[in-house]
């Protein structure tokens, strides 16, 4: 009989960007020692650099735990959030465990992440359809075929580290990072000052949700 693991992971190699359908209610079980940095509703918490969870793409969910657990992110020196978050993706004990929790977090309602940066939205909305919405869409809401985040529900001061990250070779590095790789080349088109603007322009867009 074939497992449900084993029909994911089928389903994936048809379909790459194939949202998993796994438990929820498992996944909300598993959730539970999450929720310490992500928030008891995913919300995400600066203080914690923890980005927020709630609505966020169930395939790029499931792609991220798996960096994480294989060492594909988290395993920089130069990265400490990575390395707290890393030894939590490694209890997840399966695939399942990991395609429950990414399910749960995909069917929770996006809180709107705390504003932290100020910027220029209306140039933030011209830096981010050139340079940014091929890939994560017009608004900032992902794409699963692509296995794009839904930027509108991380928070601002998350999504400024993450790409500084990238311009700093802290993601994207490891050999294997296909899509890293790929978000590293765009990385450094921005400069800061435009990266406050794109914060800026989907803080708005997550007030508009």
């Amino acid at each position: 009989m074939i497992s449900r693991l084993q029909k994911f992971a089928f389903l994936l190699l048809l379909s790459p960007g194939l949202a998993l359908a796994g438990d929820i209610e498992a996944g909300q079980a598993l959730y539970t020692p999450c929720a310490a940095c992500h928030g008891a509703d995913a919300q995400g918490d600066p203080e914690f650099l923890a980005p927020g969870l709630a609505g966020q793409s169930e395939s790029y969910m499931i792609r991220q735990l798996w960096d994480f657990r294989n060492g594909k992110r988290g395993a920089a020196p130069n990265d400490p959030a990575g390395a707290t978050m890393r030894p939590m993706a490694l209890t997840l004990p399966d695939g399942e465990a990991i395609a429950d929790v990414a399910a749960y977090l995909a069917a929770l309602p996006p809180a709107e992440p705390v504003v932290t940066i100020e910027g220029d939205a209306g140039n933030g909305q011209k830096q981010f359809t050139s340079k940014c919405g091929a890939c994560h869409g017009g608004h900032g809401w992902g794409n699963e075929a692509l296995y794009t985040p839904r930027l509108t529900v991380i928070g601002d001061s998350y999504m400024v580290r993450q790409v500084k990250n990238f311009q700093d070779g802290v993601r994207g590095a490891h050999e294997d990072a296909k899509y890293g790789k790929q978000m590293k080349m765009m990385s450094i088109l921005v400069t800061d000052e435009e990266l406050n603007d794109i914060a800026a322009f989907l803080n708005e867009q997550a007030a508009a949700e």
